[in-house]
């Protein structure tokens, strides 16, 4: 991962530069100045409910409820020329694994604990500011569907929080650093030493399994050997520049090394299967321009593996996406979001063992249509939104509404998730999950 530390030591060095000015600046502020810059915050949410799901009401006496508590909790410290920050989640997960439906995931034990959800430390340098820690990125400029955000892998064990997609991010250990440049510019470095994955269900009838796992884990008489991704040898790294223009105009472009999160296999016996997760080269541009109420904002990235012919079964074929989206801000409330989204594979077709190949089934092009209206009322204490995403190859879909409301301390929110279409499809294989989510919450 040659590339990655030459990298983040060129960052460092800018940071090494910039450190004696701020020291200077540090050291003659007044005692009243100096202690006014130290603050902690502490704050969090805890919040009463959790997810039913429609289909359990048939064999309701049968329906196994998890803890119905679940929350947040964060201490954030701040110094001249430092920043500290401690996050943890709770949930059912964290407060009570024997409760509730459970599951077969890989991998089957996380490289972070579960309940920590963030956990970093800033240290400031005049225009440069190094991170190192455990933290969610985030790359890309699209508000949805972003094929640019690809710094940490998903969870995707518990689809009901698609409407929330940072809570649905695995934080991950890395150090970053950040330079504000002359002229509107930032210039960013990230180097992550070792990997993990896509959180994936593995129980064939555990809620949130996806069929494109049929191969590995469809037959009970298969074994599969995971892969070590706790090693230097599979650091990751990467860089992203951004400029804006006329204080209207956003522009960034970026580059990244690593490895692609959905796991990919080889097939060693018709039953027996090798984990594998494929190195890839990721370049990406962005685009986003301020109209009065209206923002625009397009993506295009490049994912290249080294199945440059598409013959290799264990390995993705390369392949480009691009996403384009607006967002309006309309008068009494109404904000009216449209995302259009593809993945282009290339090589199509062209392996020579179809039935072994890691994208054995999947089209040439995956479209998708995202479409969300929202409106706040009364004094924005109260919103109601609908969104939808559709797949257009699929023909299937996702439809989510939710309500949010504030009602003195106690925040109300219902989030529903409805799956239909194809049963062959991303979405329509879930058509079993669709389900409706309440929790009241205080926050602090």
């Amino acid at each position: 991962m040659k590339r990655g530390f030459i990298f983040l030591f060129c960052l460092c060095c800018a940071a090494a530069l910039n450190a004696e000015e701020a020291a200077d600046d540090f050291g003659f502020e007044s005692e009243a100045e100096s202690g006014s810059a130290f603050s902690i915050d502490i704050g969090g949410k805890l919040s009463l409910g959790g997810s039913f799901y429609f289909n359990d009401f048939k064999t309701f006496k049968d329906v196994q409820p998890g803890s119905l508590i679940e929350g947040k909790l964060h201490v954030h410290a701040t110094a001249p020329m430092t920043e500290a920050y401690f996050g943890v989640k709770l949930n059912g997960k964290t407060l009570a694994p024997l409760l509730g439906k459970t599951q077969a995931v890989f991998p089957e034990q996380s490289q972070i604990a579960p309940w920590i959800d963030e956990a970093y430390l800033k240290m400031l340098f005049s225009s440069v500011v190094i991170t190192g820690g455990i933290q969610k990125m985030n790359w890309g400029r699209a508000e949805s569907l972003s094929v640019l955000d690809i710094v940490n892998p998903r969870d995707k064990t518990d689809l009901t929080l698609m409407y929330a997609p940072q809570e649905m991010k695995i934080a991950r250990p890395l150090i970053s650093a950040t330079v504000y440049l002359p002229h509107d510019l930032k210039l960013e470095g990230v180097y992550l030493p070792v990997f993990e994955g896509n959180r994936i269900v593995t129980g064939k009838t555990d809620r949130w399994y996806s069929q494109q796992f049929d191969r590995i884990w469809g037959n009970s008489a298969s074994v599969f050997h995971k892969p070590a991704t706790n090693t230097l040898a599979y650091s990751q790294g990467g860089g992203r520049l951004t400029a804006a223009v006329g204080g209207k105009h956003d522009f960034g472009i970026q580059y990244f090394y690593g490895r692609l999160p959905e796991l990919a296999f080889e097939t060693l016996f018709p039953t027996t299967f090798t984990g594998l997760y494929n190195p890839y080269h990721h370049i990406g541009i962005d685009y986003g321009v301020g109209l009065g109420p209206v923002s625009l904002s397009a993506e295009f990235a490049a994912n290249i593996t080294s199945d440059l012919s598409g013959n290799n079964p264990s390995i993705y074929n390369p392949s480009l996406a691009w996403n384009i989206g607006a967002v309006y801000s309309a008068p009494l409330g109404f904000t009216v979001s449209l995302t259009a989204t593809e993945n282009i594979r290339l090589h199509h077709n062209r392996s020579v063992a179809q039935n072994n190949d890691v994208e054995y089934g999947k089209k040439a092009t995956d479209t998708k249509l995202a479409f969300s209206v929202s409106q706040t009322l009364l004094r924005n204490s109260l919103e109601w939104k609908l969104g939808a995403i559709v797949g257009l190859e699929d023909a299937d879909f996702c439809i989510m509404p939710g309500i949010h409301w504030q009602l003195a301390t106690l925040l109300i929110d219902c989030n529903a998730g409805i799956f239909g279409g194809k049963k062959t499809g991303s979405f329509g294989q879930f058509y079993r999950n669709s389900f409706i989510r309440l929790t009241l919450a205080y926050e602090f």
